[in-house]
């Protein structure tokens, strides 16, 4: 279900409570201000259920959302083995964020694990935004690379404990 602006009744009061609902996440911590809030005048709060698909295996990646309540699964469908989680994104973790790049093509099905709530970025207002707003620009590239690179030493750790001495899979 989507909080939507005109149903909160105040749109100044729906952004104020977006930017603040993000300022508890660590993709917001240290945000200047002025940028967390034109972020999130650009974001709409969803909330799922348990089990939503929030995004899809290579299907197109219609936005980048930061969860800020709750947890989504990331799986990835391997072959002969059907999905299988890579990693649990939780509360100030960005998701869709393939919704940045040119092709915006998902990498891995995103699914809620429990109620969720999202602040979730429409693709296209986000990518003009960004290109429009270069201060915005570089703050939220920096995060997302930053939740990249987390994700990428989250997998390696993965990886260390599959291939650890006397774990070989081949």
């Amino acid at each position: 279900m989507a909080l939507d602006a005109d149903s909160a009744g105040d749109h100044d009061w729906s952004m104020t409570a977006s930017s603040a609902l993000l300022s508890r996440t660590w993709f917001a911590a240290g945000m200047p201000v002025g940028v967390r809030h034109r972020i999130a005048a650009i974001g709409t709060v969803i909330e799922y259920p348990d089990g939503a698909i929030v995004v899809t295996e290579g299907m197109p990646c219609r936005s980048m959302g930061v969860v800020l309540r709750g947890r989504i699964a990331l799986r990835l469908a391997v072959p002969g083995f059907g999905e299988r989680t890579l990693i649990t994104v939780d509360e100030g973790d960005v998701f869709g964020w393939s919704a940045l790049l040119p092709s915006a093509v998902a990498t891995s099905t995103g699914v809620t694990l429990g109620p969720t709530t999202v602040l979730s970025f429409e693709r296209e207002q986000l990518t003009a935004t960004l290109l429009a707003d270069c201060e915005l620009s570089a703050v939220v590239y920096q995060r997302v690379l930053l939740a990249v690179a987390r994700r990428l030493q989250a997998t390696r750790l993965q990886l260390l404990d599959l291939y650890r001495a006397g774990n070989e899979p081949w």
